[in-house]
Formats: C-alpha cells, structure tokens, sequence
C-alpha cells in the first residue's frame, strides 16, 4: 500500500474545509468543520490500520473496520449534536452530516490518487 501521496492529499482537505466553514459561519461553520474534521481523522487512522491489515494478508479486513468507524463516528457525531442541547447550540447536525459526507468523498479520492503508479512498458516490447 502506498501512502505516501495519500496522507498529504488527504492533510490537504483541512484548509478546503476550513474555507468552506469560514465562509458559513456561526453554528453552520462550526458543524461543518467538526464533520470535516472527525471524517478526515478517521480516515487517516482507517488508511494506517489498512496499510498494517494488508501487510499481513487481510485487506478486507482493515477495510471493513474502517467503514464501521465511519459509520460509527458518523452516527453517533449526530445524535450527540442534534440531542445533546449544549453541543446543539453551537454546532448544527445537518452542516456535520455533509461536512462528514464532503471529507469522506475527499478521502477516498486522495486514497485512490495515493496509490495511483505510473504505468511502466518494458523498453523491449518490440521483437
């Protein structure tokens, strides 16, 4: 697994998120960049346990779980942010959910970029 490329495309979704929230601002900005924030930090961690769980021959393994800490992280930022009245006041839920939604897209761009090789043609492919 090459990463590389990865972790400095996937470092590079922070300032875009950071200029999408500025430009909301108040609660809207808040949520999402926290959704921005928390994908970018899961993915980050979900591409070091693939890398380790593809060393050892399990790649679907590291995939799988990686999914499950999105969807987990995803489910319960939400739920927290939409009943938990004090993180209600300053975050908003929806702006989470597609500020999540947005890194999740980058990430997985930035992964498949990551891995991304040039395509080598041998010198003597002529008889």
């Amino acid at each position: 697994m090459n990463l590389r490329l990865s972790y400095p495309l996937l470092a590079a979704g922070l300032p875009l998120g950071a200029l999408v929230a500025w430009q909301l601002g108040g609660a809207q900005g808040a949520g999402a960049m926290l959704g921005v924030l928390a994908a970018l930090a899961v993915s980050a961690l979900g591409m070091a346990w693939q890398a380790r769980t593809a060393s050892k021959g399990r790649a679907l393994d590291g995939f799988v779980l990686t999914f499950l800490g999105k969807l987990a992280v995803l489910t319960l930022g939400t739920l927290s942010l939409r009943y938990v009245a004090v993180l209600a006041e300053s975050f908003d839920w929806s702006a989470y959910l597609l500020g999540f939604a947005a890194a999740v897209v980058w990430a997985m761009l930035s992964t498949s970029l990551g891995h991304l090789r040039p395509a080598r043609i041998p010198r003597s492919t002529t008889p």
